[in-house]
């Protein structure tokens, strides 16, 4: 080759490595467990909806009578926790079985504990802002954190057990975000949370099992709905004491 020849450089083609670093917002969304947990609790309420439709357009009364039983077990169980789901389940005799009402109490059990779960974490990394449920988390933090001290120490088991018990400031919802407090895994803790609360619904399915084997449908369903009636009328109640506690608090430091 000549001297005074020109040379021809052939420049490589530079790699574009801005959208592989970054990829679009929809996938760096489903890269975040968070989003898995919340499309668990998703394939809980189509399972729901799909075993309501089967019963509300069967064919006789029966199936239609046991679609208002799984609807009203739903919304016990959303509102009251375990205990009311399974006494509403249990109030007909003979309109589903035990294994059916695990199945259902279970469905629905995992279904809001994901939800909320899953939304609660999202919150806590500042992802995702829902105006109208940050103040029900803060509640939920606060009376969690208030345990913290009690069940901290005994680690899982603890979890487990804060779970599985069946008293009115305990459950898997302050449960999961109990755990997430003293540090577990965020997979650890939600498998933890679901044994508790399906082992819970499992020791109350087959305790209301026992009890309809010595009381007639007329006082089991009495049983039953009282029961669902005390414990929907606490939480009304210690909500209406939380909500006139902020509020004098609230009007308190107005004055001040």
């Amino acid at each position: 080759m000549k001297a005074d020849e020109p040379q021809i450089v052939h420049h490589e083609p530079e790699h574009d490595s801005w959208g592989e670093n970054n990829p679009p917002k929809w996938q760096q969304w489903l890269q975040m467990p968070e989003i898995w947990i919340i499309s668990l609790s998703g394939c809980c309420v189509l399972f729901l909806l799909a075993w309501y439709g089967l019963l509300f357009f069967g064919h006789g009364a029966h199936d239609l009578e046991k679609s208002n039983i799984l609807l009203t077990t739903v919304v016990a169980h959303i509102l009251g926790g375990v205990l009311p789901g399974v006494s509403a389940c249990s109030s007909a005799k003979g309109l589903f079985s035990p294994w059916e009402n695990i199945l259902l109490n279970s469905t629905i059990s995992c279904g809001v504990v994901c939800l909320v779960y899953g939304l609660f974490c999202l919150s806590c990394r500042k992802l995702l802002r829902i105006p109208f449920l940050e103040d029900t988390f803060r509640e939920l933090q606060d009376s969690a954190a208030g345990q913290r001290k009690t069940w901290s120490r005994l680690g899982i088991p603890g979890i487990f057990l804060f779970v599985w018990i069946p008293l009115f400031m305990t459950g898997p919802i302050v449960g999961s975000i109990l755990g997430r407090l003293i540090g577990l895994g965020m997979f650890v803790n939600l498998a933890t949370v679901l044994a508790g609360s399906i082992t819970s619904i499992i020791t109350w399915v087959f305790f209301w099992n026992q009890v309809s084997k010595h009381l007639n449908d007329i006082w089991l369903q009495v049983f039953s709905l009282t029961l669902v009636g005390l414990v929907l009328l606490y939480i009304v109640v210690s909500r209406a004491k939380a909500f006139l506690q902020a509020a004098r608090k609230s009007r308190s430091q107005d004055e001040h």
